[in-house]
């Protein structure tokens, strides 16, 4: 079914799943109550069970940041200067989710507590943030750590501490090799690029291709992935590989070399500023070609901007987006942004935040009481969850893909004139 999607539901997340409980032992503890009645030797047994269990117990060392009462955890990302109109909302959503769970009553009767440290997106500053929190601030686990450059700076002494990573605001498809103490939620931009190529020969009939890509982690993995995909699928042809740089004002070359392709599907593997740059041209030249860009681009700031240079052919432009973004499935989310920041934006950033602190979650929920970090990494190998604001996301069996599932949508223009994403297809994976 299609669905219409508000500007500010679609981007980025995941979450949750229930604690073991206790019914294994409450039922053995109900047959040696009957047992006691007829062997008085089952109740000697009974004791010594319950000192080993106690014994077990005590063997649980509680990793730092854990006290009875509460989870110290902590973030980095920008807070500040050009980025905090991405780090502010994102924050807010982490907040909201977090502020909820302790008016509940926490995880296990524990709160969490959220250390956020601004590193104005530049990573000798994310280097000494992380450092701070981790040796200083003794924080349980990293969650929602904002921007590749910063995870990428601080990525050895997560590895080398072997503290749990939960969610980073980056699509690297290094993240998915960072190890076992990392857990990445959106979808890498190498496995986005293969899903985008069966989209675009399955859903738009594409023949001849052309990529203009962004030439750095973001373009380069998701062309690659494209062309993987293209291999999978036996399918399909790259004509033209352009790359464009994320400084670059001047996109003319490029986009008179792709209309002389002539191509079936353009593919626009680049952010905000060089995307909406090349819309631009091809408005220009008035190149009228189906085009698809990348999940980060799936946001209300995103059609704001680039549809101002290019009102006609952003009508041609299909986004990939990994958010099943409805109205029931974001309530939860904008009844807690009313409750505790009615000033704050509700857009895909503050999604993005939501997603990253009730993945945490589900991870500690999984791990009940045992929050070592050994405990907390073994909870959430096993973890699988469908019922979070992503459609699945699953760390069986050293996974660490992340999402995998995908929808592609379409930009489209209501009576009123405004610009939105309608959903083309189910959400599906790469098969």
């Amino acid at each position: 079914m299609k669905k219409w999607l508000m500007l500010i539901l679609l981007s980025v997340l995941l979450v949750g799943l229930v604690a073991c409980g206790d019914s294994e032992d409450a039922s053995s503890d109900t047959n040696d109550a009957e047992n006691n009645t007829e062997n008085v030797d089952n109740e000697n047994n009974s004791e010594d069970a319950s000192e080993n269990n106690a014994e077990v117990e005590e063997d649980i060392e509680l990793a730092q940041g854990v006290t009875d009462s509460s989870i110290k955890i902590g973030s980095v990302g920008a807070q500040s200067g050009v980025f905090a109109a991405i780090g502010t909302p994102y924050y807010a959503g982490m907040d909201a989710y977090f502020n909820t769970i302790n008016d509940q009553g926490g995880v296990n009767g524990r709160t969490i507590d959220l250390i956020k440290i601004d590193d104005e997106f530049m990573p000798d500053k994310a280097v000494s943030a992380m450092e701070e929190l981790v040796y200083d601030e003794e924080v349980f686990a990293i969650v929602g750590q904002l921007g590749t450059p910063g995870v990428m700076a601080t990525m050895n002494t997560v590895q080398d501490e072997g503290i749990p990573s939960v969610y980073f605001g980056g699509g690297a498809k290094e993240f998915t090799e960072a190890g076992e103490n990392f857990f990445p939620v959106q979808p890498n931009y190498y496995y986005e690029g293969k899903l985008m190529s069966k989209f675009a020969v399955e859903e738009l009939d594409a023949e001849n291709i052309v990529v203009i890509y962004r030439n750095d982690d973001v373009g380069i993995d998701g062309l690659e992935g494209f062309k993987e995909g293209l291999n999978e699928l036996g399918t399909g042809t790259v004509s033209e590989e352009l790359a464009v740089n994320a400084a670059d004002t001047d996109f003319t070359v490029q986009i008179q070399k792709a209309k002389e392709a002539d191509p079936d599907v353009v593919i626009l593997y680049g952010l905000l500023g060089e995307t909406s740059g090349l819309l631009k041209e091809i408005e220009k030249v008035d190149f009228n070609v189906d085009m698809i860009t990348t999940y980060s681009n799936a946001d209300a700031s995103f059609l704001a901007i680039a549809s101002q240079g290019a009102p006609n052919v952003i009508k041609n432009l299909h986004v990939m987006g990994w958010v099943d973004a409805t109205e029931e499935s974001i309530a939860p989310l904008a009844t807690a942004m009313e409750e505790y920041f009615p000033d704050a934006p509700l857009n895909a950033y503050t999604m993005a935040g939501w997603v990253a602190a009730e993945t945490f979650v589900a991870g500690l929920e999984a791990a009940g009481d045992n929050l070592s970090w050994d405990g907390y990494i073994s909870a959430m190998n096993d973890l699988t969850f469908t019922e979070g604001l992503a459609p699945e996301i699953s760390y069986e069996d050293g996974s660490r893909e992340g999402v995998t599932h995908m929808a592609l949508s379409k930009v489209v223009q209501d009576d009123e004139g405004n610009f939105m994403f309608e959903q083309m297809t189910d959400f599906m994976e790469f098969e």
